[in-house]
Order: structure tokens, then sequence, then C-alpha cells
């Protein structure tokens, strides 16, 4: 059911949805510090910012799905509930 061998793409995807969910929450705080300061200033215009920081939500929460629901073990192939050493349901060391 399961292969064996993992294909590149899901190895490149491990590598950089950590990257992506970094540089989304830092664009994220910028853009809604510029939408604070419009906000102070009294410019009511705060679409580009608040559609800017939209977007940065749906990556940051699509990486956090993504490393949820891949995190398996390699044993026994079910779904890591923890980020332990050990699989909470075969018992088998994670590498």
């Amino acid at each position: 059911m399961f292969p064996s061998s993992r294909t590149k793409g899901s190895d490149f995807m491990k590598k950089i949805a950590p990257w992506i969910f970094l540089v989304s929450l830092i664009v994220f705080v910028i853009s809604w510090g510029v939408v604070g300061l419009q906000i102070m200033d009294g410019d009511s215009d705060i679409t580009i910012g608040a559609s800017i920081a939209l977007i940065c939500l749906v990556l940051m929460l699509s990486c956090s799905l993504y490393r949820a629901f891949t995190r398996r073990c390699p044993h026994c192939h079910k779904l890591r509930q923890t980020g332990g050493a050990y699989c909470s349901y075969c018992g088998q060391k994670i590498d």
C-alpha cells in the first residue's frame, strides 16, 4: 500500500515546507505592521496589506497541515501523533 522508498518530490517538500512557513510568518508580521501603521495614519485603504496577510495565513496553514499529515512511521506507516523518538503504535525507533 505504501511504497518503501520515498520520492524526490516528497523529500524536497519536507525540506522546503518549514522555510515556506517561516517566510510566510515573517511576511505576515510585516504586512500586519504596515496595516497597523496605515490605520494609525488614517488611511483606510488596507486591502493590499490584508490580502498579503491572508495569503500568508493560507500558506502557513497549508504547511502545517502538510507536516501534520505526512509524518508517518517508517515501519508501520501510521501517522505519528508525537515527535518522539519511538512510534506510539509499533514501538519501533524512528530514524
